[in-house]
């Protein structure tokens, strides 16, 4: 099965912050020299909180789209414009109805590296 598209526009926000995180390993020496190194061949990833706000048909299929890939990846392109394989951060997805049409979804995106 191919990977899919994260096609809808999310909201960029005042506040909206991505996360870059690092896994390391480092080695302190006695005479205050420390050496450190990236853990494995991808040791940064990002992670970011999305909103979209829309018709309610849009987004429930955006809300199914988020729902079905907490264990799997898809294709998006972040905020400051890279594309990579993320995820749907598990326990990050809320819908909130704003009228009988009108609808919010927020979820966060964490990057992986394995489809």
């Amino acid at each position: 099965m191919a990977i899919q598209i994260f096609t809808w526009r999310t909201q960029i926000q005042a506040g909206m912050e991505g996360e870059f995180s690092h896994s390391t390993r480092a080695a302190s020496f006695g005479d205050g020299y420390e050496q450190i190194a990236g853990e494995g061949i991808n040791s940064e990833k990002q992670s970011w909180p999305i909103t979209l706000t829309g018709k309610k048909a849009e987004m429930l299929t955006a809300l199914n789209f988020c729902r079905s890939h907490i264990t799997k990846s898809f294709i998006w392109t972040s905020p400051i414009g890279e594309a990579g394989l993320y995820r749907v951060e598990a326990d990050s997805v809320k819908a909130q109805p704003l009228s009988s049409k009108v609808m919010t979804i927020t979820a966060t995106f964490k990057q992986t590296y394995a489809p």
